[in-house]
Order: C-alpha cells, then sequence, then structure tokens
C-alpha cells in the first residue's frame, strides 16, 4: 500500500489533459479549461507545486460554494490612457489576468507604460507567470496582489490579518531567459502548506503559528486557525501591509481582515516599455555581463539568478515528468469520480 508522500511521475501534457477534463467538468468551457489547466501545468513544470493541478480540489470547493462561475469571461471595463480595469466576473483568475497581461503590453507599447488592475478575479495563480509573459514582450513586469481571506500575522502579532500577498517583478534577461522575481510576503505560500498536508509531509520551522501562537510545524494548523509569519520581519510584513491596502483598494476587494467576501485576488499589474530608454541588444549584453558576475561569485557554491531555477526546473520535467504525490493524485481522482470522470492516467 503506497503513503501520501510516494510519488508517481507524468509528462507535462498528460497532466495538462487530466487537469483540462476536471475543470470542463467542474463547469468551464473548452478553452478557459485549456487556458487554466497549461497555466496550472506551468506551475507543476517550473517547480511551483503548490501553484500547480493540487489547485483543482480548491477550485471545486469554490464552484460548490458559488464563489467562482466556471462560465464567465472576463473583459476589459474601462482603458483610459495608460490605465485599465479588467472585471474578472468572479470566473477563472488565470483568465482575468491573461487579458490584463494582454491589455497591459498593448497600453505599454502604446504609452510607454501601463497599469491594469484586476477586480472580481478569482486565484490568478502563479503570479510569476503573468511578468515573464510582460518580459518575453520586452517589457519590465511588476504585479502584486491581496489574496483574500486573511492567513498571516503582522510582525510581532500572533492573529491572522493579512493575505499571503505574493509580489512579482520581471526583466528580459541574458540568452533568452527572463529575470523572473516571485515570491510570497509569508514565509512560505499557503499553498505549499496546504501541499504539505495532502501529502503527509511537515513544514519548515519558524513560518507557522499554531491557533493559540505557539510556533508549530503541523500544516494542519493552518486549518484549524494558526497564522502564518510574514518574511523578513517588519520589512516583510510592511510590504504586505502595502499590497493588502493597494491592491485591495484599487481593485475594490478591501484588505482581508476588513473584507466582507473574504475571497479573491485584487490584482495589479504593471508594464514599463524598456525599450523607451535602452535598446533591446543593450538590454541583452549588460544583462548577460552582470549574469556572468553573479555566476563567478559563487566561490565553490551555487549562485542563482531570479527565474534561473525555474528554467532549469522546467527542462528538467519536460525530459523526466512532473512528480505528483499519491496524496494528491488520490484527492484529484476522487473529485473526478464525484464529477463523473474518468482519469485512465491515475489508474
Amino acid at each position: 500500500m503506497s503513503s501520501d508522500s510516494d510519488t508517481v511521475s507524468y509528462p507535462a501534457d498528460v497532466l495538462a489533459a487530466v487537469t483540462s477534463r476536471v475543470l470542463s467538468g467542474l463547469g468551464a468551457p473548452d478553452d478557459l479549461s485549456t487556458l487554466v489547466a497549461k497555466s496550472l501545468v506551468l506551475s507543476n513544470l517550473v517547480g511551483h507545486d503548490s501553484h500547480g493541478f493540487i489547485r483543482l480540489i480548491e477550485y471545486s470547493g469554490w464552484v460548490d460554494a458559488g464563489q467562482l462561475n466556471p462560465g464567465a469571461r472576463p473583459c476589459l471595463s474601462w482603458s483610459k490612457g495608460s490605465t485599465a480595469l479588467v472585471d474578472g466576473r468572479w470566473g477563472w483568475g488565470q483568465a482575468a489576468a491573461a487579458l490584463g497581461v494582454a491589455q497591459a503590453i498593448e497600453t505599454a507599447r502604446e504609452n510607454g507604460a501601463a497599469t491594469v488592475v484586476l477586480s472580481r478575479s478569482n486565484h490568478v495563480g502563479r503570479l510569476g507567470e503573468w511578468v515573464d509573459a510582460l518580459a518575453n514582450a520586452g517589457l519590465m513586469g511588476l504585479a502584486f496582489c491581496n489574496t483574500g481571506g486573511a492567513a498571516v500575522a503582522p510582525h510581532g502579532g500572533v492573529k491572522r490579518v493579512m493575505g499571503t500577498n505574493p509580489f512579482a517583478w520581471s526583466m528580459p534577461g541574458p540568452d533568452g531567459m527572463n529575470l523572473v522575481l516571485d515570491f510570497s510576503t509569508a514565509m512560505i505560500a499557503a499553498g505549499k502548506v496546504v501541499l504539505a498536508a495532502m501529502s503527509g509531509g511537515e513544514i519548515p520551522r519558524g513560518v507557522l503559528l499554531d491557533r493559540a501562537g505557539r510556533p508549530t510545524t503541523r500544516a494542519a494548523d493552518l486549518d484549524d486557525g494558526g497564522a502564518l509569519l510574514a518574511f523578513g520581519g517588519h520589512k516583510g510584513s510592511g510590504l504586505s501591509i502595502l499590497i493588502e491596502v493597494a491592491a485591495g483598494l484599487l481593485a475594490g476587494t478591501l484588505p482581508a481582515a476588513i473584507s466582507q467576501s473574504g475571497y479573491g485576488n485584487g490584482t495589479v499589474i504593471i508594464a514599463v516599455d524598456v525599450a523607451r530608454y535602452t535598446a533591446p541588444d543593450v538590454v541583452a549584453a549588460v544583462s548577460r555581463q552582470f549574469a556572468d558576475v553573479v555566476h563567478a561569485s559563487a566561490g565553490t557554491g551555487t549562485v542563482l539568478l531570479p527565474g534561473e531555477l525555474e528554467a532549469k526546473t522546467r527542462a528538467e520535467r519536460a525530459v523526466h515528468g512532473i512528480s505528483v504525490a499519491s496524496g494528491v493524485q488520490r484527492q484529484v481522482a476522487q473529485l473526478a469520480g464525484k464529477l463523473g470522470i474518468d482519469l485512465p492516467e491515475f489508474a
């Protein structure tokens, strides 16, 4: 008998097909199920399994609760100058993010810069995906969102006040690899805690408090009223608070601790046309030269650029497949069974 921590590897296209079928079973039209599945499995490919197809379990609960309308399509509410607002209509957050990025690219190329806000948006997935797309278009990208549902204690506190509030920043980088920084302002992403709970693992010491405010390594303590800690002490806590207020107000979701809905990703996307300031060939040459300096600083160790680990992981997993914990596999198979979907790949 296998344990929840045992793993099985699947090619990315197989996992994407499975994910798309389950999303269709939840009510997503074919084009949206394909878009969301591609986004989720891309997270698996680059090594961020907490934002991968494991999210199907969470999304199904949102559909059941009426929080996520699987057939809704995002729309551009308005566009004025270098600013725009996308209405996610409480559909798939990845669809809203894709529309927001497309709008940001078009607007930044026309005006030199763009700010696009996503309102009424569910989980947008991994922020790094969206700023990476901006860098692919030759733009500098910034994105941040308040994640809805307080889960993180501020520095010095023990009670939930902020969301996990991720921040991402990108620039075109050397040799076709973008520089992509993407992190949760919590010590650990909530999805990684959920993944640990589903696979029977524990989480590192010093990232989570139980409901009584005591340090714990039990992933289940988060669901039992515990609180994550912000990274970097007062610095990470301050960044999270700014994201909470700025994204919450601009998107209309409000800070998590005072929101009436308790869900949604109030997301701000900012794009800057790098070519307005410096030529693309200069960007490529300077980033390549600086990358060499960074790598050479390692001595006997290894120094990686932002986004380099994800690029390496993607190359490896494209060849060797994506490992899925048995506990996660079983729960997705159970969800598929509930929806009347056969998953022979998981047999």
